[in-house]
């Protein structure tokens, strides 16, 4: 069922979509506060395994030291230049590039060559900057805020698919990314309602279902929809193959999405936990990053070990597919946001929208008019 009786207003007006203002005011109050997902747990699996990253335009080095993971700024401390520029790989220890100075997990010196030269060494410039890291599921989260809230208070719902599972029972299928150029909030919006299913994924995705077959939930810090999918015949006709030896509780039928505020996806279907990110790089612009974690069975055979990777191929191919459909549309909402005279309106079946927009308009501490304002009919039981 969902939470709204009635239609509801968009909150936010169409330039806040290509407004410089707007970007960096979310930047400080949506994103740099948040948790990101910078990687899965495979990524880092061993003893001085390290991947680097640019984050919110922050260069970012996370590292696995005996077993624990920590993440720093990737910028050494004696002559500023990053730490490596490598994307990824093994090191028994992080070392600088440039001079070699080296470091250990508490981000203090270990070695600096021809140390003698530097004396006397003042003691704590040499530490690098580290940032909190947590892992929750398959996934390490990184948090560029000083203080940030704990990460189990920002997951709230999304807690649910995380640890649905051992974080061992995920197999990672696939990861993939694209850069937009479009405002981030739009794939954020097109992700979080159904409305547009029919005319947009008519083979994929074939159709919404009806207002008794789907369940929203509203929270401060995310939403949940919960329905049956439809899906076409010979994709239920495979499932129904593979599915009892990965898990025999797995069903095609059953279709979740998680949305952690502001740009955070987890979405389980049948034997899968798709995973997506959404990041802005301007007003104009954002990079949308995927993984697709595939369900090992408890009891791993050649048969089923065979059956992870086939459905994880399968379910590659299907979400790019889909994915594909909803990106070709995305320059022409966006176009149509530059250019929009309307105040515009969302449907009940689109009251996660709604929820999303209310939360940017809450945290960037904009005002509320008669044309934000939800209808006096809004259920005072909406958890926000």
């Amino acid at each position: 069922m969902f939470v709204h009786q009635t239609r509801l207003p968009h909150v936010l007006p169409p330039r806040l979509y290509v407004c410089p203002e707007q970007y960096q005011r979310e930047l400080e109050n949506l994103f740099r506060p948040a948790w990101h997902v910078v990687a899965g747990i495979e990524d880092l699996a061993s003893d001085g395994d390290f991947l680097s990253l640019e984050l919110l335009g922050v260069p970012l080095l996370v590292r696995n030291f005996g077993g624990e993971l920590h993440a720093f700024l990737n910028v050494c401390t004696h002559r500023h230049c990053l730490l490596t520029h490598l994307p990824c790989g093994n090191q028994p220890k992080l070392v600088c590039q440039y001079h070699g100075w080296e470091y250990c997990a508490d981000g203090s010196t270990t070695r600096i060559p021809d140390a003698g030269s530097f004396r006397p060494l003042p003691g704590g410039p040499e530490r690098l900057r580290k940032f909190a890291i947590r892992v929750r599921g398959p996934l390490v989260f990184v948090s560029l805020a000083e203080s940030p809230v704990p990460l189990e208070d920002l997951l709230g719902p999304l807690s649910e698919p995380c640890d649905e599972y051992p974080a061992e029972r995920w197999r990672l299928s696939d990861a993939w990314s694209y850069r937009l150029d479009v405002n981030w909030k739009v794939p954020v919006e097109n992700t979080i309602e159904s409305y547009h299913v029919p005319l947009v994924h008519p083979q994929t995705l074939v159709k919404y279902t009806d207002e008794d077959a789907t369940t929203h939930e509203l929270f401060s810090t995310g939403t949940v929809m919960r329905s049956l999918s439809v899906t076409p015949f010979v994709y239920r006709l495979l499932a129904r193959l593979v599915l009892p030896r990965l898990d025999p509780s797995s069903s095609i039928e059953r279709y979740r999405l998680f949305h952690g505020f502001p740009h955070l996806f987890l979405i389980r279907t049948d034997a899968t936990l798709q995973v997506m990110t959404v990041l802005p790089t301007s007003p104009t612009a954002c990079q949308m990053a995927v993984r697709l974690y595939t369900l090992r069975a408890a009891r791993e055979t050649w048969v089923s070990r065979l059956c992870t990777w086939f459905w994880g191929r399968l379910k590659s191919y299907v979400v790019k597919m889909i994915l594909a459909e909803d990106i070709r549309l995305l320059p022409d909402i966006q176009r149509g946001m530059q250019h929009s005279p309307f105040q515009g309106t969302i449907s009940m079946r689109e009251e996660l929208v709604f929820a999303f927009q209310d939360y940017v308009r809450r945290q960037c501490g904009l005002p509320v008019g008669e044309s934000v304002s939800p209808p006096s009919t809004t259920p005072s039981t909406t958890p926000f």
